[in-house]
C-alpha cells in the first residue's frame, strides 16, 4: 500500500518511539521496585508521577491487546456505543502524565536536564500517541470510505472524511504547498491484509492538525495550514467530543509550559528581589 506521509507526522512518530523506548524501562523498573519495597515491607523512595505513568502504560497495553484479541467483539462495541472511541484518549494519558511530572519537579536539579527533554519529546509524540489509539479501535470496522475520498483506506467513514484541501486545493495554497514539499511517498508491503499500522500516519498527520490548531489559537486553521488530508466528521458526537477533550488537554499543556518557561522564572526573580530588598 503507497502512504504519503508528512515529516511532520514522522517527527510525531519518532518522538513516540523514542519517548516510550526511554520511559518504558524506567517507569516499569520503578514500579517494579516500589512492589517489591512494599512486598517486603522496605519502603523505597517513589515517584508519584513516575508510579502514574507506568499504570497508565499498563492500561494502554491492556486496551491494545483487547482491540487486537477481540476484533469480532470491538467491531459489535462499536457500533453499538461511539463512547468507545473516547477510550484513546488515555494513550495520550503517559505523555501529558510527563509533562505534568516535569512542571512539578522543575526545582529538582537532579535529572532535571532529561525531564526536559522527555517533556518535548512528550509532547511531540502526542498526535502519533493518539494516531496509534485510534487506528487499533477503528481496525475491525467493515464500513468503507467513498471511493473517491482520500481517507479510503480508514476503516470507518463516519468517523472521517476528505477535507477542504481535497475538494478545492486553490483555497488552501499553504496546505498544497506542504503536502507536495514536505511530505514523502513510500510503499508499505503487509502480509496480512488489512493492518492498523498503515493507518497511523494518516491519523497522525490528522492529530498534528488537530495539536497545531489549539497550540496556535486556532492561527492553522484561520491560515488552512493542514498536513493531513482528512478531518473528522462532526456530526459525530463522539468523535467531536474526543477531539474537544485532546483539544482541552494541549491548551492545558500549553498553558503550563508557558507558566514553566516564561511566568515562574519571573515571580522567582521578584522574590528574590523582593527578598533582598527587606535584608
Amino acid at each position: 500500500m503507497t502512504v504519503s506521509i508528512s515529516y511532520f507526522s514522522l517527527a510525531s512518530i519518532w518522538a513516540l518511539a523514542l519517548f516510550l523506548a526511554i520511559m518504558i524501562p524506567r517507569a516499569l523498573f520503578h514500579l517494579g521496585h516500589v512492589t517489591v519495597g512494599a512486598i517486603t515491607r522496605k519502603p523505597v523512595p517513589s515517584d508519584r508521577w513516575l508510579l502514574a505513568i507506568a499504570v497508565a502504560m499498563l492500561i494502554c497495553a491492556g486496551l491494545a491487546l483487547a482491540a487486537e484479541v477481540f476484533q469480532a467483539r470491538t467491531q459489535d462495541l462499536l457500533a453499538q456505543s461511539e463512547l468507545l472511541v473516547l477510550n484513546l484518549l488515555l494513550f495520550a494519558a503517559p505523555a501529558v502524565l510527563q509533562v505534568l511530572r516535569a512542571f512539578f519537579r522543575r526545582r529538582i536539579k537532579q535529572g532535571r536536564g532529561l525531564s526536559h527533554v522527555l517533556m518535548a519529546l512528550a509532547i511531540l509524540s502526542l498526535p502519533a500517541s493518539m494516531a496509534t489509539a485510534t487506528a487499533a479501535l477503528l481496525q475491525s470496522t467493515a464500513a468503507a470510505a467513498p471511493a473517491d475520498s482520500p481517507a479510503t483506506a480508514i476503516g470507518d467513514s463516519s468517523y472521517f472524511t476528505d477535507n477542504g484541501v481535497a475538494n478545492d486545493p486553490v483555497d488552501y495554497p499553504i496546505a498544497t504547498w506542504l503536502q507536495k514539499n514536505l511530505a514523502f511517498t513510500h510503499t508499505f508491503k503487509f502480509r496480512h491484509g488489512v493492518n492498523f499500522y498503515r493507518q497511523i500516519p494518516v491519523f497522525t498527520g490528522f492529530w498534528f492538525d488537530e495539536t497545531t490548531d489549539v497550540l496556535s489559537f486556532d492561527g492553522t486553521d484561520t491560515f488552512g495550514v493542514l498536513v493531513s488530508p482528512i478531518t473528522f466528521v462532526r456530526a459525530n458526537w463522539a468523535m467531536a467530543l474526543a477531539v474537544f477533550i485532546y483539544k482541552l488537554v494541549c491548551a492545558l499543556v500549553l498553558v503550563a509550559v508557558t507558566f514553566d518557561a516564561l511566568v515562574r522564572p519571573l515571580v522567582d526573580r521578584a522574590a528574590h528581589l523582593s527578598r533582598r530588598t527587606t535584608k
